[in-house]
């Protein structure tokens, strides 16, 4: 402080009034920064959901693709009408409980497509994560339920993650976010109020 300068009660006052009403703005400037990082959880969530291994089943063709390059599935396999082929074609007629390490053919109990309202493929992030919370497109789940099925679903969702041996010609990498942190990730987002990207 300068010499001869002297601070008045008012001058006090006004500092500490000052300072909390830049406190309070920093206050409101984290709140709204907060649904906005948030959101950018979603853009990460959907490298997983919009990698190979969860689009070739959420598609939104009449026929399942396979590998990395997302290829439309070897022998004409139609999706049938209840997205588990046609009578003459069922999904479990090669796909059984299991990966067979012997012909390289992926397998989990009741193999079949995502339903066509749960197809994701060519959805920007945004609309992707609108289309997952939309009860009627996502089986009537509530964004917990979604998080639940992610975490614990060891049929279809774990699976992404040890899809069995490629084929010949037929690539098959893991989702580039391991399944763990995967889960942790989309119950932080979920606890966040689960916002979507603009």
């Amino acid at each position: 402080m300068r010499p001869g300068y002297r601070v008045t009660g008012s001058a006090v006052l006004a500092m500490v009034v000052a300072g909390g009403a830049m406190l309070g703005w920093a206050a409101v400037g984290q709140q709204a920064a907060a649904p906005r990082d948030a959101s950018t959880m979603f853009m990460r969530i959907a490298t997983v959901l919009q990698s190979p291994r969860c689009l070739n089943c959420h598609t939104v063709t009449d026929f399942p693709r396979q590998g990395d390059d997302r290829h439309a599935h070897i022998f004409l396999i139609s999706r049938g009408p209840d997205d588990r082929g046609w009578p003459f074609a069922r999904c479990t007629s090669c796909h059984g409980d299991a990966n067979n390490d012997a012909t390289g053919i992926p397998g989990r109990p009741d193999w079949h497509l995502a339903p066509l309202s749960m197809g994701w493929e060519g959805l920007s992030p945004a609309r992707l994560c609108h289309r997952l919370l939309d009860p009627a497109a996502n089986g009537h789940r509530s964004p917990q339920q979604i998080a639940d099925h992610i975490t614990h679903d060891r049929q279809f969702v774990a699976w992404a993650w040890s899809p069995g041996r490629n084929l010949a010609g037929v690539e098959r990498s893991v989702p580039p976010i391991p399944h763990d942190e995967f889960a942790r990730l989309v119950e932080q987002w979920v606890a966040a109020g689960a916002p979507c990207p603009q």
